[in-house]
């Protein structure tokens, strides 16, 4: 086990000369502070063989509705301000340390107001992306069980334009819904402006689940061991934790307790779900495995928050991947067991010629079970330019496995009363 990533929340004075103090102190002030914070929880994690790989570091929404310059003036001015802002903080990061920073393009209570911000977001979002690597973002498409339909369009057309000419650049945005401030994984992380700064801990534990599920000669006693190292995992992190987080006034959100993978055989989701008995993962009966590991994770406690689920990002466990390669599983699969995960589909490769259309209607269903099952759920969809279903793929990156491009049901000519193409703004399940 190891903990993927220590993710701290700060409002940052957006527009504000770097001397002005924001809660009693400068950004710098407050950078020197986490700087110093970081170094004394990775020591405390050390001193408990605990490898900490990541900092990172997560702001309020780049847009907000209430703050009147980012719509009243023209996009050219407003890019301007926005990477004035970027920059700063790109400094500090670099500065001090951190290896990523992320925040939300909108809050998903401004999403009545996205037509203001479209343009904006279409037209030059992607060159922020590229222009600081570092820089995590994503764009949420529902609010108060409102699924909003112009978000949908603006994910879809922007995934397609991350893609081209570098689908590498997908990795770091999402499609989100349902997704609380603070949560330590990236690329939906953000940080509510009304809070105080806070830090929460993501954890990388698929080697703990594929060790109790080998050693287990049931699925009772699998379930329970489960559930038990689980527990002891929460108190070891919470105790660490806790006592960083009083002696540098910050205060501690939580742990997501999603065992997250790695793409190694021994530190894989797919091969734990394996080891319960399943043929392999994506035949029938996963499911099964998706729900014990799911129903294991100790969310009646009070420091686990985000998505604390299973996960299945495509690229980043060795065992998907690997099933993927095989054809064992497609898209649907993903869907499915997305009713039981946390992040939904994660890291998925699709063919270059999607279409805005096909990927509006997959980011609806994974917005459909988010609002249905009231569950944080994400879509990091990663269009693949000249590749097709089941095709080689392969990046040169630490955290991927080959694998090939995933196989889903394409959409011929649309029909007249196609949803796509409808007017429509929004549709709410609970009015």
């Amino acid at each position: 086990m190891k903990v993927r990533a220590i993710t701290i929340g700060q409002t940052i004075p957006i527009f504000k000369k770097e001397d002005v103090k924001e809660n009693g102190a400068s950004l710098e002030e407050n950078f020197i502070k986490f700087s110093k914070f970081n170094d004394d929880l990775i020591k405390d994690f050390e001193n408990n063989n605990l490898e900490v790989e990541t900092k990172r570091f997560c702001t309020q929404p780049l847009l907000n509705y209430e703050n009147q310059l980012y719509y009243k003036k023209n996009n050219f001015e407003t890019i301007n301000l926005l990477h004035e802002v970027l920059s700063n903080l790109k400094n500090k990061i670099e500065k001090y340390k951190f290896d990523y920073f992320a925040c939300c393009t909108m809050l998903p209570s401004d999403l009545k107001h996205l037509d203001k911000f479209r343009n904006l977001i279409l037209d030059e979002f992607h060159k922020i992306i590229i222009s600081y690597p570092n820089f995590f973002t994503s764009l949420p498409i529902a609010f108060n069980g409102s699924i909003n339909f112009l978000a949908l369009k603006t994910g879809a057309r922007f995934i397609k334009k991350l893609s081209e000419p570098e689908p590498f650049n997908n990795l770091k945005f999402c499609i989100s819904s349902n997704v609380q401030p603070n949560t330590p994984f990236f690329p939906a992380s953000y940080h509510d402006e009304t809070d105080n700064e806070k830090f929460s801990i993501a954890l990388e534990m698929a080697d703990e689940v594929v060790t109790i599920f080998s050693e287990a000669k049931s699925l009772q006693e699998a379930k329970a061991n489960l559930r038990v190292r689980f527990l002891e995992i929460y108190d070891l992190v919470v105790k660490i934790c806790e006592k960083s987080a009083q002696k540098y006034k910050i205060q501690f959100s939580g742990i997501d307790f999603s065992p997250a993978p790695f793409p190694d055989p021994k530190r894989s989701i797919g091969t734990a779900i394996e080891e319960l008995g399943i043929e392999y993962f994506g035949a029938n009966g996963s499911m099964l495995g998706a729900a014990l590991i799911t129903n294991a994770i100790p969310k009646h406690k009070e420091k686990v928050l985000g998505f604390s689920g299973l996960m299945q990002p495509v690229f980043e466990d060795h065992t998907i991947a690997k099933r993927l390669a095989e054809n064992r599983f497609n898209l649907d699969s993903l869907l499915l067991y997305s009713t039981m995960c946390g992040t939904g589909l994660d890291c998925v490769p699709l063919p270059g010629d999607v279409s805005e259309r096909e990927l509006f209607y997959i980011l609806l269903d994974i917005c459909t079970l988010s609002i249905k099952l009231n569950k944080p759920l994400t879509a990091r969809l990663m269009p693949i330019p000249g590749k097709k279903a089941g095709d080689d793929v392969n990046f040169d990156f630490e955290y991927f496995a080959p694998t090939k491009i995933i196989e889903f049901r394409r959409l011929g000519h649309p029909r007249k009363n196609n949803l796509f193409n409808r007017d429509e703004d929004t549709f709410n399940f609970h009015t």
